[in-house]
């Protein structure tokens, strides 16, 4: 019986609850079109297939035929969208949450259920926001409009008040001199303070023409995740211990003091990017001043997830990239109990995304792009095609440099040869069109990302949109439809078009790299230096990493620390042989 016929259209996720089934695609050969079996699918291996139809409505490529009885499970994309927009209804809400510098270490779900509890609140002009004998309501952020600040410095004597601390602050002569004033405008935000319970006096705030606020009071915050005055005292013990870490310089490794290195001679120190089954994060040897990078999978859920494979391939690809650009060099490999671990010679910062707060300016974006460049360069050349050229898996080491450390969504294909892979495969927003039309895809696909990636990086936002807050974001990928903002300089503009070229052939890049290098946009930039990580780091990107260095603590993301089942049965595992 055939379950899925290819050439039709699907609008279903299935995945294999049991039984066997078969992938069979009709190919074009010199006696006409013949069948074949591409593969099995089975409930052992976690079967799943038709995931492109969550997103984009599109013919089928090959069909899909019940060999066994079986059953299929099967997820409508309405009802996935459905499930997506109930996750994320606040979506302008959250991102205005996650600018205030407090509550930055709250995960998407609890900023989530705060953003429902956020009220809106119109002021006309001149009216008073906040009275000066009366405490803020709670936190305010500026949704529309400016309002002018006016408080005494010698009274703000808590330390959660960053908000007032302004470059432009000024003093006021009818406050005898003591009247500090500052104007906040659009996305800033004031009061965080009261969530702490903390209190400033003589503070008044009025609206200066027609303002509009979203507030947060302490009370709707602490019904959702509890007292912050603890998470803020974790912070403060957080800044002290982060300085240290940028501010040390990393000696090099003697590599035979890492032979027989063991997980358990190393101290975790912070966990700076987290997957589904692995994270990357800084450890240090014990007894030592030497500060490494190191990539941990756990094996509990590698097993739950069937990822045995990948996690083995990728591990083997970063071995064979040592001499690779931006491509940290691999120590060794070890393992314990519960995690298996590869260990980089890098001292890693922060994902590229966690200093995006706001747009880079040019000379900003053009040195990470130039970096992304000549590591995709030297990657084709090893015939890898990337897939992660995002600004949420590109990761910057404590000295400013582009670092690529995420290889799960990686493939080895022959450079040599026009050879192109089916898989659905990279970051949702990054997706080149060939593979949101489920036409295959090669090495071009990576210069598309790069596109998404310049964009984002001058403009903060993806050039398609997100795919979580439209379903017509694939449409738009698919007829490469975006709009390019005013701000951006003429060369940037004519780089990301030719970049975001939908027909492949005509992409920037996919004729030879020496195209894109020698594009008005990168004139100046010394390609050798670029590679040898001698190019000088733009002061703006040195000044984002040090701040978020400063703001963010060793638990800024959670640790792997799974309840342990049967050890017996994590450590038997044939891949494990290979580690």
């Amino acid at each position: 019986m055939v379950n899925v016929l290819q050439g039709g259209e699907c609008d279903s996720f299935y995945v294999v609850g049991s039984g066997e089934f078969e992938v069979l695609a009709t190919q074009d050969e010199k006696n006409g079109e013949v069948p074949r079996v591409l593969q099995h699918y089975t409930a052992d291996k976690l079967s799943s297939f038709g995931e492109l139809a969550l997103m984009y409505n599109k013919p089928l490529q090959a069909s899909v035929r019940a060999v066994t009885n079986g059953i299929l499970w099967e997820l409508k994309r309405e009802d996935f969208r459905n499930i997506l927009m109930s996750e994320f209804t606040n979506l302008s809400s959250l991102k205005l949450l996650r600018s205030v510098d407090l509550l930055s270490r709250l995960t998407i779900l609890q900023l989530s259920h705060i953003a429902e509890l956020v009220s809106e609140v119109p002021f006309s002009d001149g009216q008073t926001i906040v009275n000066e004998n009366q405490e803020p309501m709670g936190l305010y952020i500026i949704q529309k409009g400016v309002v002018k600040i006016t408080f005494d410095m010698d009274l703000v004597k808590c330390e959660n008040a960053s908000s007032l601390m302004c470059e432009n602050q000024k003093q006021d002569d009818t406050h005898n001199k003591k009247g500090i004033t500052v104007e906040k405008s659009e996305g800033s935000y004031f009061g965080e303070w009261t969530l702490l319970g903390e209190q400033i006096a003589s503070l008044s705030v009025i609206a200066v023409g027609d303002v509009v606020c979203a507030i947060l009071t302490k009370e709707k915050f602490d019904s959702v995740v509890g007292s912050l005055a603890k998470l803020s005292q974790d912070d403060l013990k957080a800044k002290g211990h982060q300085t240290i870490l940028s501010s040390e310089s990393i000696p090099s490794v003697d590599t035979s003091m890492l032979a027989d290195l063991q997980l358990a001679y190393l101290e975790w120190q912070t966990c700076l990017y987290s997957t589904d089954c692995s994270e990357i994060g800084l450890v240090r040897l014990k007894n030592s001043d030497k500060l490494l990078s190191l990539k941990r999978f756990s094996k509990q859920k590698i097993k739950m997830l069937g990822k045995e494979e990948q996690v083995l391939k990728e591990k083997n690809l970063l071995k064979q990239m040592n001499r690779v650009a931006s491509v940290p060099k691999v120590l060794c490999t070890c393992a314990d109990e519960t995690h298996a671990g590869i260990i980089l010679d890098s001292c890693l910062a922060c994902s590229m995304v966690a200093i995006l707060h706001s747009p880079f300016d040019e000379e900003s974006a053009r040195f990470c792009a130039a970096s992304v460049v000549i590591a995709l360069e030297d990657l084709h050349n090893n015939g890898i095609l990337y897939r992660g050229v995002s600004p949420d898996v590109l990761m910057l080491d404590q000295t400013g440099h582009i670092q690529l450390v995420e290889f799960r969504f990686s493939k080895k294909i022959p450079s040599e040869l026009d050879e192109r892979t089916f898989t659905i495969c990279g970051m949702a927003d990054s997706l080149a069109p060939e593979i949101v039309q489920g036409k295959g895809h090669g090495f071009a696909a990576d210069w598309w990302a790069l596109g998404t990636l310049i964009y984002f990086m001058l403009h903060g936002e993806m050039p398609f949109g997100s795919w979580r807050e439209s379903e017509l974001t694939f449409a738009r990928i698919a007829k490469g439809q975006f709009t390019l903002p005013h701000t951006f300089s003429q060369e940037a503009v004519d780089l990301i078009t030719k970049l975001l070229q939908v027909d492949e052939k005509l992409r920037l890049g996919s004729q030879g790299v020496h195209s894109l290098k020698n594009h008005p946009w990168f004139s100046g930039v010394d390609w050798k230096e670029v590679a040898d990580h001698r190019s000088p780091v733009p002061a703006e990107i040195l000044s984002r990493i040090s701040q978020r260095l400063e703001n963010h603590g060793d638990d800024n993301i959670a640790s792997l620390h799974s309840p342990i089942r049967d050890l017996e049965e994590l450590n038997t595992p044939e891949w494990l042989e290979d580690w």
